[in-house]
């Protein structure tokens, strides 16, 4: 089977609202089994909805539409659909009073124009919308192929895929696609595809890798009749993978979510073990990706923000005479960073970072990208120097990301 998405309305090609619904819908088709070879943006226009419906229509067997099932004058994506099928929209009973039952249930008059909003093909197959006033519907288009109505707000179009859209496309897809996502931090791409060639090759299951600033991230995915099938077909690659790339692998997730900061939250727990940060040009990114992590609070029991010397000084207690000697940007300061927050908060691991985003400041000794990274635990304090690249977001991002990496390593250390 192959689907299409077909994102409607003129606010998604002015940039004025993200279009989060086209990487959801592709994300669920994709776990479907379902082949998804476009996504198309189309505003509220009549002929070139048409001529989007046209093109989409001969090239898919399933074309899924977000948008435009509202009340107004421009909310156009049903009754096209309905014109180009050569069909009438009549008033659909069923949808008329769940939404007059709707209006009633929050006391308020509905109206006429709402009426719209319950017009369907006599032979579209109702989606219910308990969030909403907008129903979908599943629309026969002649040759086997049909439109799947879905309303454009998020938490309304995402409960009425998974539990009407989705049952319903299963039963037609035949097969069944299950992925694994295999996150890593500490190996570039280059040296990842060097190590899992022939592992990439292979069609089933397949291994496909995917980039972001400073991580690789592979998408195991196997086909099989059931997911049981699929997911035991994947057990063994990923086994292999482990076992060449070792701990740089950070995670093993069911879907495409996860982070750094979230694996080294969870192994905090997994130890009880509490971290303090002490930060200088991350300016409080380190401790934000941590406490992003729901139950953070367990394990993260603080942070510094010391941008300038002198709260270095001021709040951890890094000696002004070290600063002067050495440079704000060095191994020592880094060091000094880390056991001051240690010792304030009497946490258990403490990380600090220190240096040059950029895009001056920089100097022939100590060029911008040049980062220290300090780490205390038990067994004593370290610098981890960076030799960073990059505009000062990367180099930022890259710093905190680094730090994190760092914590869970020393982690891991207590596991072996």
């Amino acid at each position: 089977m192959i689907a299409e998405i077909l994102c409607v309305g003129t606010e998604l090609l002015m940039g004025q609202v993200l279009n989060t619904n086209a990487q959801f819908l592709a994300r669920r088709l994709s776990g479907l089994g379902i082949t998804l070879q476009h996504q198309s943006v189309v505003g509220d226009n009549e002929q070139r909805l048409r001529d989007a419906y046209k093109l989409a229509l001969s090239r898919a067997d399933v074309v899924i539409t977000s948008g435009g099932l509202g009340p107004t004058v421009d909310d156009i994506t049903k009754r096209v659909a309905a014109q180009l099928a050569g069909k009438e929209l009549v008033l659909n009973p069923e949808a008329e009073a769940a939404l007059r039952e709707r209006f009633a249930a929050f006391h308020r008059d509905m109206p006429l124009n709402n009426l719209s909003q319950a017009m369907f093909t006599e032979d579209s197959i109702l989606l219910p919308n308990p969030n909403g006033t907008a129903p979908g519907a599943i629309v026969p288009m002649g040759e086997g192929k049909v439109v799947i109505h879905l309303p454009g707000p998020p938490f309304e179009l995402q409960p009425m895929f998974i539990n009407h859209a989705e049952p319903w496309l299963q039963a037609r897809s035949g097969k069944v696609l299950v992925s694994r996502y295999i996150r890593i931090f500490g190996m570039g791409e280059s040296t990842v595809d060097e190590l899992l060639q022939d592992l990439e090759q292979q069609s089933n299951p397949s291994l496909s890798p995917y980039c972001s600033i400073g991580e690789v991230q592979l998408r195991a995915t196997a086909c099989a009749d059931t997911e049981q099938e699929a997911a035991a077909m994947l057990e063994p690659l990923i086994a292999e993978i482990r076992r060449r790339l070792g701990d740089v692998i950070y995670a093993v997730n069911d879907t495409d979510t996860g982070s750094l900061a979230q694996t080294t939250v969870e192994l905090l727990k997994k130890h009880h073990l509490t971290v303090a940060t002490a930060e200088s040009l991350t300016g409080g990114m380190i401790a934000a990706a941590m406490v992003e992590v729901p139950g953070a609070s367990e394990v993260v029991k603080g942070g510094f923000v010391t941008y300038q010397s002198v709260a270095k000084t001021m709040l951890l207690d890094v000696p002004a005479e070290m600063i002067d000697e050495y440079d704000v940007v060095s191994s020592q300061v880094a060091i000094a960073m880390a056991k001051g927050a240690r010792e304030k908060l009497g946490v258990d691991i403490a990380v600090s970072a220190t240096g040059l985003a950029g895009p001056g400041g920089g100097t022939e000794e100590r060029p911008v990208g040049t980062v220290f990274l300090g780490l205390s635990d038990k067994n004593g304090t370290r610098a981890i120097p960076l030799h960073l690249t990059g505009n000062r977001e990367r180099i930022r991002t890259l710093s905190m990301k680094n730090a994190l990496n760092e914590v869970r390593k020393a982690l891991l250390e207590l596991e072996k």
